[in-house]
């Protein structure tokens, strides 16, 4: 797939662009580009581009692929034969030969941005080396779920983190190109049996990194069962629903009303205190004003059903 030159969008600071999009697909997966990849173009932030890295994909994927990319230039593509695992070193070498962005940020093919997704991950990244925005998923039926992730602000919870099965879904994860570069080893193929995304983010966590958070809804995650999950005809679906949704002015509030219900449903068991507490004050900073005090209420009333005191 020969690259397309990149053109578009002003100059970023820095003497390049802002931020490098890293969108990895696989196989016949290419429907789902148009809205995953059309959810990063629509961005606050314009001076980005989206690297689409394909891992043995199929021929209609990459005629979709080929459209993207002149519909707009900012897009560009890199196709590899299928690797063993998720094509791991070959997000290492793009990203080293071939990004641009100040910072690199991630985006399931099957996820989306809200579009101020990479306006606040530079936010978040002017301070730190590797960060993430708010975790969470969308369920089935819409609604918000918070899986039990790691306050990786906190240092107690760091050195637990072996214990932990989650540490940042792939979406909403973000780190300068610098400190990318500082690593020993970068993306690489992973050992069966590990994630790969984990074991990425370890080793920036090993290596000491600065670690920045920011607790607004930036993104959608829809993970749905073990990979590979659902087909990419049901995705398809479920995308095209979400996709609508985000062209409304007001998608941002009503993610954040959905993240405070979702606060609210959620029930913590009882070693799970350190949790409770970084989701307290995380609720607070989701939005300001009344959303923002009535998340922290629905945090605290988790917390206390986690202590057993209520």
């Amino acid at each position: 797939m020969p690259e397309l030159p990149v053109s578009g969008g002003r100059a970023g600071a820095r003497g390049g662009l802002t931020a490098s999009v890293v969108v990895p697909t696989t196989g016949d997966r290419g429907p789902l580009l148009p809205h995953s990849v059309g959810s990063a173009l629509a961005q606050t932030v314009d001076d980005l581009e989206v690297l689409v890295i394909g891992d043995g994909i199929d021929d209609s994927t990459r005629e979709i692929v080929e459209e993207l990319r002149r519909e707009d230039p900012r897009v560009r593509s890199f196709e590899f034969p299928k690797d063993q695992r998720r094509g791991e070193i070959n997000r290492h070498g793009v990203l080293t030969d071939h990004a641009r962005g100040r910072i690199v940020t991630y985006l399931c093919d099957r996820d989306l941005y809200l579009p101020d997704h990479v306006e606040v991950m530079a936010e978040v990244l002017d301070d730190a080396d590797w960060g993430h925005t708010l975790r969470f998923r969308i369920a089935e039926d819409g609604t918000t779920t918070f899986p039990r992730y790691p306050d990786l602000l906190d240092e107690r919870a760091r050195a637990r983190l072996h214990r932990s099965p989650y540490l940042a879904p792939l979406t909403f994860v973000g780190h300068t190109m610098a400190a990318y570069r500082a690593l020993p080893d970068g993306w690489r193929t992973t050992p069966p049996g590990t994630a790969t995304d984990r074991y990425m983010w370890d080793q920036f966590l090993d290596a000491g990194v600065r670690v920045g958070v920011s607790s607004r809804p930036t993104a959608l995650t829809f993970k749905r069962g073990n990979h590979p999950g659902w087909s990419t005809a049901r995705r398809l679906v479920e995308l095209e629903v979400w996709s609508e949704r985000l062209r409304s002015p007001e998608v941002s509030d009503e993610v954040a009303q959905a993240v405070i219900a979702g606060l609210e449903r959620t029930r913590l068991e009882l070693e799970d205190r350190a949790w409770a507490r970084s989701l307290e004050g995380a609720a607070g900073r989701v939005l300001p004003g009344d959303l923002g005090e009535r998340a922290v209420w629905a945090a605290r009333r988790l917390r206390s059903r986690a202590l057993g005191r209520g």
